[in-house]
């Protein structure tokens, strides 16, 4: 709890009373809602809000896939030596996001890349500049993907070891494959732990930074890609502290709003179940037997 107050309400109380000032005669003074109206007007940061609700689309279902297709490879009776590929495919996570993009830039850049060299007659004579044009989104989205598939497949893998085995056996004696069995079984069970990852895909696009920051030197990234580098390029670049704590709010809420609206709606299907279970279960109990008359005496 000490942790959390630190961390999470003091800076969010504290931006929300740096975003009612203003910087007026070399001071900060109360503007009020003012920074609020003008984050309103403010397309550029609307638009950073469109950026990361698209690379959010596409890297967490890229994503969730991947990693839901490789835990159920390891899980079944198909693949030996699972210990391995499960090192292997969660070791990318282990590597810091910095020293990724970094690697990931490299093999980006045509000039640092001979991969890309070699393409260029292929490309009629063109050098091939995977950075040019707009795909900068699904640039980024393959270099969070790279390490979060690894990460989502260790969750999915330790919730499916924890299913009980009676319910596989029962599948196979009804006659189901490795393939009926994932698609009929597992993934059901594995619900839950789908909208949890889900979830942590949705936050994390919204907190995008280091790969769009550290590929500006290679691509063409605006200051205001997305609201995160917007928030830090007012705070840092222009000294506007009181409108990048504004940013930083707004995006609090967008993304507190964003993932609870996720959940409801992704949620909906297993609370109907849950329903439809308790009312079956109420259907199922004996009705109560009224109670017997007791004749008087000498009757």
């Amino acid at each position: 709890m000490l942790l959390f107050v630190a961390f999470f309400v003091y800076p969010l109380v504290n931006a929300f009373v740096l975003s009612l000032q203003g910087r007026l005669a070399g001071q900060d003074q109360f503007v009020g809602l003012n920074n609020y109206v003008t984050a309103l007007g403010d397309q550029a940061f609307w638009g950073s809000l469109g950026t990361v609700f698209a690379f959010a689309i596409v890297q967490a279902v890229t994503a969730l896939l991947l990693g839901l297709v490789m835990a159920l490879l390891l899980d079944s009776s198909l693949v030996r030596g699972s210990a391995f590929f499960r090192l292997t495919n969660f070791m990318p996570f282990a590597v810091p996001g910095v020293i990724a993009t970094i690697m990931w830039g490299f093999l980006y850049s045509p000039q640092l890349n001979p991969l890309l060299q070699v393409l260029a007659p292929l490309n009629g004579g063109k050098q091939v500049n995977l950075l040019a044009g707009g795909n900068l989104v699904l640039l980024i989205a393959n270099i969070v993907t790279w390490s979060a598939a690894g990460y989502f497949m260790t969750l999915y893998f330790s919730a499916l070891t924890a299913l009980p085995r009676e319910m596989y056996e029962a599948a196979k004696l009804d006659g189901c494959n490795e393939f009926q069995l994932a698609i009929r079984v597992k993934v059901p069970a594995l619900r839950p732990m789908i909208l949890f990852t889900a979830i942590l895909s949705v936050i994390g696009a919204m907190q995008l930074f280091n790969e769009p920051f550290l590929l500006h030197n290679l691509a063409n990234v605006s200051a205001s890609y997305t609201p995160n580098l917007y928030a830090y390029n007012q705070a840092f670049t222009y000294g506007n502290l009181n409108y990048a704590a504004t940013l930083s709010f707004i995006l609090a809420l967008v993304t507190l709003v964003v993932s609870v609206v996720f959940f409801f709606v992704t949620s909906g299907e297993s609370r109907r179940e849950r329903r439809e279970l308790r009312a079956s279960r109420r259907a199922s109990r004996p009705a109560p037997t009224p109670a017997a008359s007791v004749a008087p005496r000498g009757v």
